[in-house]
């Protein structure tokens, strides 16, 4: 899908003179970031946990803890840093590229414009029902497998149908983005999180799950009524859009597509649409059922978009032609993962991760015993920043919180909720979630504005989580 550049906001000095100040790229952003932790490694103290091999993961002693030899990032690590990331980050990468262009290269094939005119014929007057429906099954599919990256598929889905309901880009985005995105903060069953703390903490795989079904449907209720809040006014009164530019262009783009495409959807089409359907549901239960990783479902998402538009009528040469054309759509997003994998590759290199991770340690070992869960929640948002990988931050910070969470008499599955809720929120405003960054790359939405948009559901959210891990700690959810 094709991106929108950001458009630069005016500031108050700059409206004196005349100028105006440009919000910087997400590349600039990002850049920034790996230069700042480049010179951190100057001046926070190497250091380093030994680590133990569980289940295949490399995991972190507790208490192993001890400072080393300095060691400074380099100029051409900085330089080695974007490329390795893209490396280190490649199944995400590969999701983005072939599920985002097999995404795009169904509707190319006209089959989701075929199942939109569908979904919008049974509902009729009721259109604003596809919000809370949309946003929902995101949520849920996310909230069992745990793959919030899924956002990208649903993407190209949502926004041609937003638009074309007389709604906005941010109320596509918010749907696709923070669908599947509070789905997994507040997973039933997500492996990566949910499944690799319980592992680790040695607790009944995916216990505690009726505890947080309760909050998954509080978290969504609270997001859908929030974005519907939004596309409502939006709908009523457009100018209040945070992006009429980037609306316009879409429009106008949608508008050609359809422009190109027959009045009357052929047998083919319908008959694809139908298939599309199925093959869609079938990669869903098997990802469920065999815990697929990314590279399977890259696979298989290419594969459905090979076999719906041959049902549809293309030829192989054409569906090639098409794929190119959508992946260049994707290529932002894809770039953007690796990109902001690129921090955390520095603090690797720099040996200081583990340093931040003890000190951290040590901030919550003073903390009085009453708000240690909370301390535990806001450690795992900041924490996001470094490791933008759920199992990641997992098997590095876990065995550190679980003794001390022991000490102080928190419950284990407490723990597991601030890590789960903590690193989920922080997933959809930080920018080194490259997940996230890319959806807002290919919808064309700038990151301050997308920031300005969801801090106030930010803040019911984390409300929301607070007062989660209170009434766990009340019930003694063991």
């Amino acid at each position: 899908m094709a991106t929108v550049a950001p458009v630069p906001l005016p500031s108050k000095a700059g409206a004196r003179s005349g100028k105006k100040f440009e919000i910087p790229d997400i590349y600039v952003i990002l850049g920034a970031m790996i230069l700042l932790v480049a010179l951190l490694s100057y001046i926070i103290p190497a250091g380093e946990y030994q680590r133990e091999i569980i289940n295949g993961r490399a995991t972190v002693v507790a208490g192993s803890f001890s400072f080393i030899a300095q060691n400074p990032v380099g100029f051409m690590q900085v330089i080695e840093a974007v490329p390795t990331g893209l490396v280190k980050a490649g199944d995400v990468v590969i999701l983005t590229l072939l599920v985002g262009g097999a995404v795009g290269v169904i509707r190319n094939a006209g089959i989701i414009n075929y199942g939109i005119d569908k979904l919008l014929g049974a509902l009729g007057s009721r259109t604003s029902l596809m919000i809370p429906v949309l946003t929902s099954v995101g949520g849920v599919i996310s909230a069992f497998i745990g793959t919030p990256e899924l956002g990208i598929a649903y993407l190209p889905i949502v926004l041609p149908l937003m638009l074309r309901l007389g709604y906005d880009t941010m109320t596509a985005t918010a749907i696709a983005l923070l669908g599947p995105s509070i789905g997994f903060a507040f997973a039933l069953t997500a492996p990566a999180t949910v499944g690799t703390s319980h592992l680790l903490g040695q607790l009944p795989m995916f216990s505690g799950a009726g505890f947080r079904l309760v909050f998954l449907a509080l978290a969504l209720s609270v997001t859908i009524a929030f974005i519907m809040r939004h596309a409502a006014r939006v709908k009523a009164r457009p100018e209040l859009s945070p992006t009429p530019e980037l609306d316009a262009s879409l429009r106008e783009k949608f508008s050609l597509e359809s422009a190109g495409q027959p009045a009357e959807y052929s047998a083919g089409q319908r008959l694809a649409g139908v298939a599309t359907l199925l093959m869609f549901v079938t990669i869903i239960v098997s990802i469920l059922q065999f815990k697929l990783g990314f590279m399977a479902i890259s696979g298989l998402f290419m594969g459905m978009a090979v076999v719906a538009c041959l049902v549809a009528g293309q030829r192989l040469n054409d569906i090639c032609a098409s794929y190119n054309d959508a992946m260049r759509g994707v290529m932002v997003g894809a770039l953007i993962c690796g990109i902001a994998r690129g921090v955390s590759v520095v603090l690797e290199q720099g040996m200081i991760m583990d340093t931040i991770v003890f000190w951290l340690s040590e901030l919550l070992n003073k903390l009085p015993s009453s708000v240690t869960a909370y301390g535990i929640f806001a450690t795992e948002w900041f924490f996001n920043l470094i490791v933008p990988s759920g199992s990641g931050k997992a098997v590095i910070t876990l065995p550190i919180l679980y003794p001390l969470a022991d000490l102080v008499g928190v419950s284990r599955q407490i723990v597991v909720l601030g890590l789960q809720w903590g690193e989920g929120l922080a997933n959809v405003i930080q920018p080194t979630e490259g997940y996230f960054m890319a959806i807002l790359a290919m919808a064309g939405v700038p990151l301050n504005r997308w920031i300005r948009f969801f801090l106030p559901l930010m803040g019911l959210l984390v409300v929301l989580a607070l007062a989660g891990i209170f009434a766990a700690q009340m019930v003694a959810l063991a």
